[in-house]
């Protein structure tokens, strides 16, 4: 008698261990939507004004082209600076809802949208002693939403410097590859740098919504974002890290399907 209510106590135990589990997760999924839902609150009042500011800065830009004749140097700089404003108002429109796309997709060069990406980074990658090096054996185009990508790239690079304060190498590479699990043709873009390893706890939680291993000056949303909109372009973000001596860093990589069109969720 004595065993069975021994049993039937520890049975009870482990239902309320499960439950209590259970609870807690449920509890954890509430507060990460209601942080979220925050989110989308302040980032909708901030867009507003910052797309006030951003319109003037724009139009000043404008003016800046049609007055005079310009050196071929100063009209490409001219003419980045619009694009990146134009790609901000994006961004900001968007009030983190990044799922939201006004635009069609189209064909893109991979190679375009990286060495756009890395021309932004060209003074901060020399006063770093990060040394760039980008390699192009991809001859496919992807059918992509090419903001959403370029906003991708540009974190994944962003990172990649973050984690070389010293100074390293910074290789971005593009070639046509095949997604084993689906047979599926593409292109696999891989962002490597020299920096530091990634602990295995790092690893498992860096795709997370709000954790970032940068304190005060992370949000812990970038990858999060980013594993979002490679997703609805049916394709798929992954990382290695290592710390072998000679061999320490980390290694992303991109697959887009060259032929599958991008998912809308709707709103």
């Amino acid at each position: 008698m004595g065993l069975c209510c021994a049993s039937c106590e520890r049975l009870a135990i482990e239902i309320l261990g499960r439950a209590g589990h259970d609870v807690w997760i449920a509890e954890t999924a509430l507060i990460q939507s209601e942080k979220l839902a925050a989110v989308g609150r302040l980032a909708s009042s901030i867009s507003h004004e910052i797309n006030n500011q951003l319109e003037a800065v724009t139009n000043l830009l404008y003016l800046a082209l049609n007055h005079g004749p310009l050196t071929e140097v100063t009209r490409h700089y001219l003419e980045t600076a619009q694009g990146e404003l134009a790609r901000v108002s994006q961004i900001a429109t968007q009030s983190l809802r990044f799922h939201r796309q006004t635009m069609n997709p189209s064909h893109v060069d991979p190679r375009e949208l990286i060495d756009s990406v890395l021309d932004l980074y060209h003074g901060r990658l020399f006063n770093s002693n990060v040394q760039a090096v980008s390699r192009y054996k991809s001859t496919k185009r992807v059918l992509c939403f090419e903001n959403d990508i370029r906003q991708v790239l540009n974190n994944l690079i962003a990172n990649a410097m973050d984690a070389m304060r010293q100074g390293g190498r910074l290789m971005v590479r593009t070639c046509d590859a095949t997604d084993w699990k689906t047979a599926r043709l593409g292109v696999r873009i891989t962002v490597a740098d020299t920096g530091h390893d990634m602990s295995e706890e790092v690893r498992k939680r860096i795709f997370e919504p709000f954790y970032t291993t940068k304190e005060v000056n992370g949000t812990g949303l970038g990858l999060w974002i980013s594993r979002g909109i490679v997703a609805r372009h049916q394709g798929f973000l992954a990382l290695k890290s290592s710390k072998k001596p000679g061999r320490n860093g980390t290694v992303f990589t991109l697959f887009l399907p060259d032929k599958e069109s991008p998912s809308k969720p709707t709103p």
